[in-house]
This record gives structure tokens, C-alpha cells and sequence, in this order.
């Protein structure tokens, strides 16, 4: 005679059926979302990876060069502000984080275009046998022992033009000729020689850094003394404010 179930294991039975029932219908209802959520996902990173294809023959930025199989530095004639590669407009040469006018040159006004100069502002002079004789460009800031360049007293940079800025900490105060060389792109120190930056910074930046003394720091106004020594950089120096 055959095994026939009791009315209430009939019932456990039916019960349970029907929670199994519910429980799939509810990852039905759910899982259509889900679905939707993958492949949303999927998408996103196809288009991902489909935007970053490797090229191992051309791995810099615009405006760059590959040096050394390794690094990615700026062309002659750009200056890099920000992470991009500026190139500078005519009369124009690499300086500290900005184009600036190259000697000779000058902005009439802020934002302007170099113009050569009608003035002495910037030309050389001595101050024991050449001194400036233009009566707005009348002092002569030496550079080396008496040799230097013409320039003028100021309060502030606003007194100042062609890219020079008021270097208040001098007695008397002047306007400050930008660092010559300065964001010169270079490879070894020899190609920083006969300029104002003479430490090529290799690591990074690849150009023509000034070098400074952190404990009496000379650099051009906008910019600070850097120490990254601990890091294995030969010596300090100048870099924009709010770079290190």
C-alpha cells in the first residue's frame, strides 16, 4: 500500500511552493533594472577604453617631445602652463610659467603684443662708465660687479612694463628684468649656461631653473624658493608661487 501524505504536509508543501513563487517573482521584478544598470556600466567602460588607445609612437601631449624613450617635454619655443604646452607668439621666448618678451622687446600695455623698444628699458649699461641716460629708464641695476641694464624705481608692478615686475625687497625698490633663460627647455646645465637660470631641472619640468638660497631668496616676483633637495634635486630654486 502506498505512502500517501497527511493533509497538513499537503498543505506545508503548497505553502512553501507559493513563497518560492513570490520570491522569483520579485527578482523578476527587480532584475530588469539590473540589467539595465550592467549594461549602462559595460557601456561606459567600453567608451572608456575605446577613448585611451596606447600609441607607443606618439605617447606625449601635443606640442611635446619624447626624450630619452622617457619623458615628455615641451618643443623649443613653447613654455608649459599649466599641463599644456604653450607656444609663444613672435618676439616672445620661454620664461617662468609664461611667455615673456624677448630682449629688445617690451608690451606696450598688459596683454599687448612685444613691440621693439623705444626706449632704454631693459638696454645694458654700466655703472661707472654707461649709465642711462633716458630720463623714465634712469637707473642702472647692476648684474655682475657694475654691469647691468636700465631700468626704473617703482612702487609696485603696475609702475613696471614689458613683463617687468617691482621687486619691492631691493633699496631702492625697481623693475625687475624677468630671469633670462628662465622655462628654457633643456636636457643638461651646459644648454642653462651664459643665462640667469644656470640648474636645468632634469626630473620634471626640463628647462632652465634659477637657483636660490632658501634662507635669503632672491627670486623674480611671482615666484618662490623651492627646496627639493630630500626629493634629489641638486638645489633649490625659483618656481611660480603655489608650485611647491
Amino acid at each position: 500500500m502506498g505512502y500517501e501524505p497527511s493533509q497538513e504536509v499537503v498543505r506545508r508543501r503548497a505553502e512553501l511552493g507559493h513563497g518560492r513563487q513570490s520570491a522569483c517573482r520579485s527578482m523578476d521584478t527587480r532584475s530588469p533594472a539590473r540589467r539595465v544598470y550592467r549594461l549602462v556600466l559595460w557601456a561606459g567602460l567600453g567608451a572608456l577604453l575605446a577613448g585611451c588607445v596606447y600609441d607607443s609612437g606618439d605617447r606625449c601631449s601635443p606640442g611635446q617631445t619624447l626624450l630619452n624613450d622617457a619623458f615628455c617635454l615641451c618643443g623649443e619655443g613653447t613654455v608649459l602652463i599649466g599641463a599644456t604646452c604653450v607656444p609663444c607668439a613672435e618676439n616672445e621666448v620661454p620664461g617662468s610659467g609664461e611667455c615673456v618678451c624677448a630682449t629688445g622687446f617690451a608690451r606696450p600695455a598688459e596683454g599687448a603684443a612685444c613691440e621693439a623698444l623705444t626706449s632704454t628699458l631693459g638696454v645694458a649699461c654700466d655703472t661707472a662708465t654707461s649709465p642711462c641716460a633716458d630720463a623714465t629708464n634712469d637707473l642702472c641695476h647692476a648684474t655682475s660687479d657694475t654691469a647691468g641694464y636700465c631700468t626704473s624705481a617703482c612702487t609696485s608692478s603696475t609702475d613696471c612694463e614689458g613683463g617687468y615686475a617691482c621687486d619691492t625687497a631691493a633699496t631702492p625698490a625697481y623693475c625687475r628684468r624677468p630671469p633670462v633663460g628662465a622655462g628654457q627647455a633643456c636636457t643638461t646645465d651646459a644648454e642653462c649656461t651664459d643665462t640667469e637660470a644656470t640648474l636645468c631641472e632634469s626630473f620634471m619640468a626640463h628647462a632652465c631653473v634659477v637657483v636660490c638660497a632658501p634662507a635669503a631668496p632672491d627670486c623674480f616676483p611671482g615666484t618662490k624658493c623651492c627646496d627639493f633637495t630630500m626629493f634629489g634635486a641638486p638645489a633649490p630654486f625659483c618656481l611660480p608661487d603655489g608650485a611647491c
